[in-house]
This record gives structure tokens, sequence and C-alpha cells, in this order.
């Protein structure tokens, strides 16, 4: 999932950090400051991916200030930070992130950051299953349960930083557990009467908690890379694996650019499905943000129709 060619990356991360250190130097010596009449707002809070975004946000209300990192459509794994980013950090209070199995850029921005009261939390001890590769698989928000530990520990991190907004952080943490109980309740309740039990996705395997919660196998065309190099002789096996177990539908991954599935739909006659990772926000035909949980149930909805679930 991460990728072992970093230094390039991280090179480049040291000479935005070079000069936004100049900058920093020079708006002190020529640019002094003079006593201004602050303007109150809300503290902010950067946060690494939609899934968190979306929880905090609805966590937090108008307490906290919740700014999302990464832009739409970018991959969490390979994405580096830019001059304008860290200086987003130096002026935050928290940082929220799954961790460095899911973000490597994390340890470089926490170094490279000049913020002595920037606060930091992260999930990576919630992670338990494994790559083929051996690494953690971060994909910890396809397993609701977990979600509902995540969103109890953000409501108690986001205390210490409004203490007087305890209580109500509390109660929107609830509601939204309580929202995430119904989802997993529907999610159970379809898929366990389900014709098909393997789910056969063109991308990586994102979808590996989602898949243990439910009872689901995922097998994977690409294996964990989305970059991996799809060879003839892998494509010529899976048709074949796929006309002998008659597959009446394969899912590809939301947001990226699927490689087998139009092969196999034009090969096979086989219906291709969307399944979302949630980790990059994704709207409508009206340009409004789908919720998380939109966006879950849309998985169910796709996973109803693709599984041939009663």
């Amino acid at each position: 999932m991460i990728s072992a060619n970093n230094s390039d990356s991280k090179l480049k991360i040291l000479a935005q950090f070079f000069l936004f250190s100049i900058f920093l130097f020079l708006s002190n010596d020529f640019f002094p400051t003079f006593p201004l009449k602050e303007k109150k707002s809300s503290p902010v809070v950067l946060v690494s991916i939609y899934p968190l975004y979306d929880f905090c946000q609805t966590i937090s209300g108008h307490w906290l200030n919740i700014e999302l990192l990464l832009p739409a459509g970018t991959s969490p794994h390979h994405w580096q930070p830019r001059f304008s980013d860290l200086m987003k950090v130096e002026k935050a209070m928290a940082l929220v992130s799954i961790g460095p199995s899911l973000e490597p850029w994390i340890k470089d921005i926490i170094k490279m950051s000049k913020n002595p009261h920037l606060k930091m939390i992260s999930f990576e001890d919630l992670c338990f299953l494994r790559e083929e590769e051996g690494q953690l698989d971060p994909h910890i928000w396809l397993d609701f349960h977990l979600d509902i530990e995540i969103i109890n520990r953000l409501a108690h991190f986001f205390s210490d930083l409004v203490p007087e907004a305890t209580e109500e952080l509390k109660s929107r943490a609830e509601e939204y557990i309580e929202r995430l109980r119904e989802l997993d309740l529907s999610f159970e309740k379809a898929l366990s009467s389900c014709h098909q039990q393997r789910v056969i996705i063109d991308g990586h395997e994102a979808f590996n908690y989602l898949a243990r919660r439910y009872k689901l196998k995922i097998i994977s065309l690409q294996g964990f890379h989305p970059e991996a190099e799809l060879k003839s002789s892998h494509i010529k096996q899976m048709l074949e694996f796929l006309a002998k177990e008659k597959i009446k539908t394969i899912f590809y991954e939301a947001g990226s650019n699927p490689k087998l599935a139009p092969l196999i739909k034009s090969k096979l006659r086989i219906k291709t499905l969307p399944l979302y990772p949630g980790h990059s926000p994704i709207y409508d035909e009206k340009r409004e943000r789908l919720s998380f949980i939109d966006l879950m149930k849309e998985n169910l909805k796709n996973l109803k129709e693709g599984l041939g679930c009663d």
C-alpha cells in the first residue's frame, strides 16, 4: 500500500519547509506585527481523510472548524503536503489521521511542524488486519463497529479542546453512533441472505474490514496495489475463472480507473457496479457532497444487487 520510493517526495517536502522557514524569519524581522483586536474564531482541526472529516464535523458542530487536508480524488497513501498545507498545520490546534500505515507523510509533516500547540490523534492501534505483504490494513472505517470506537475517542479528544462543549459533543457523538448501529444492522440483515458471498472487485483490496464483518470474501482482480501492472496470463486466467463460476457482477472501486471491469464486461457480458472506499468525498449531480453514511448506503444497495441478496 505504501510506496517504497519516498526519497523524491521527502526532498520536495524539505525544500518546501526550507522556504517556509525563510518566510517566517523574514516575516518576523522585516514585517513586525502590531497588536490588533483579535476576532474570536473556532479552533481549526485538520483531518486527513473524508470519513474522519465527516465524523469530526458531525460531532463538533459549531465548536470547531474542521478542514479536510486531502483534495477530492486524492490517494491518502501517496499524497504529499504542499507549502500551503504546511502553513495550515502551523495554525491548527489539532491534526486527526488514521496513522502512518495509511498516511506515510504524517511523520514528515510532524517533524517539520513548528507548531508547539498542535495536538494529534490517530487510530493505528485499531488496525488488526494485514495485507499480502504483511503491512497493516488501514481501511478500518469500513467496519462500523470500529467507527463507533473512533467516534467515542474523537468526542473525548474534542472535549479536551473545548471543555465547555463536553455535553453537547457527547450528545452529538451518541446520535451519530446510533445511526452507525442502524447502518450495521441493515448490512447484516441484507447481506446474510445473498446467493453469492464472493465480492469480485476491480481495484485494490480496500474492503477487507467490511467483508470480514459481514462474512463476505473479497477477490481482487488487481491484488493489493492500485498501480499494479496486469499480465495477459492473469487476464486469461481470470476470464476462465469468472466464466466457470458463472459470476454475474464485477464491482469496481468508485473514483478509480477500472482496468479489467470494462474488458470483462465486453467479453462475458457481466454487470459492473461501483463500491465506495469512502476515503474521499463524492458529489451528486447537484454538486452536493454525500455523507459517509450515504456512501455506505450506496455500497449496500450495490452489494445487494450484485450478490443477489433477497
